[in-house]
């Protein structure tokens, strides 16, 4: 499901972000959590989803549109 995402969660580490996903056992909707920060720059992305997946892939393309080499 996540698995292919680790490649760019290792890059965005490697940069300095840190990446935190959340699922919420006691929550009925909007179950999962999405974060990436990422301090030096002040970045912040933080999302409520009930797809990971879906929630992951937006969080990073986000990030890698705003640090890109």
């Amino acid at each position: 499901m996540i698995d292919r995402f680790i490649p760019q969660i290792e890059n965005a580490q490697a940069q300095g972000a840190v990446v935190l996903l959340k699922w919420d056992g006691e929550r009925s909707r909007l179950r999962c959590t999405v974060v990436i920060t990422r301090q030096d720059t002040d970045y912040l992305w933080r999302k409520d989803c009930d797809d990971v997946a879906a929630g992951l892939a937006e969080a990073l393309h986000d990030y890698e549109a705003k640090h890109a080499h």
